[in-house]
């Protein structure tokens, strides 16, 4: 008899790095010359949303014109990759259960919402963790949809040769747990200090 579950698929934001307060902070250094601050339990609704939703939802909160958008992402960006290279540590147990996993053989990927260059400030950079430690890793720019979509799973099991059903995923927000279930994934949710 062969194991239900081949692989474990991972969110990044949350679940390997608290970074969520990074994404906040670098919110309002944007917003800044704005005069406008956006409270931390209003942006935590916007957790696991794409850049624009959470962008559009900012400017609304804040009370500033949710149609421009594109000059606040493009601030953020820059300012957002600083603030990420930063040095932070793994979320507590991940690194001995990323050691576990590959001392058995079980294949491990990252499936984020977040952009390629993000990922390797977080990981690489401000984590230290080499990116060729996971088998496969999906970031926003390389599938149409985000969370809530299936469609970071469904690539993360396609580049790891394995059913989806055969996939367990991990997660912290609301948005991504419905992408791992419309997926056909085994849901795990855990919660970061800022989720």
């Amino acid at each position: 008899m062969t194991a239900p579950y081949r692989a474990v698929i991972f969110d990044m934001d949350g679940v390997l790095v608290d970074s969520e307060p990074v994404f906040f902070e670098a919110v309002n250094e944007v917003l800044k010359p704005t005069g406008k601050r956006i409270e931390w339990e209003d942006y935590q609704q916007l957790l696991g949303t794409s850049m624009s939703h959470t962008w559009r939802n900012v400017l609304e909160i804040v009370g500033l014109d949710a149609s421009d958008t594109r000059s606040f992402v493009d601030g953020y960006g820059d300012t957002l990759i600083e603030l990420l290279r930063r040095p932070r540590s793994l979320i507590d147990g991940v690194e001995p259960l990323i050691a576990e996993l590959q001392h058995r053989g079980i294949p491990i990927a990252v499936a984020t919402a977040s952009w390629q260059a993000w990922v390797e400030a977080v990981l690489g950079e401000g984590a230290g963790i080499p990116l060729d430690t996971f088998d496969a890793i999906v970031w926003r720019e390389q599938v149409e949809k985000s969370k809530p979509a299936p469609d970071l799973y469904l690539k993360a099991a396609e580049l790891l040769s394995i059913p989806p059903e055969r996939c367990i995923a991990v997660e912290d927000t609301v948005p991504g747990i419905t992408s791992v279930k419309a997926a056909g994934m085994y849901a795990i949710q855990v919660r970061a200090s800022s989720t």
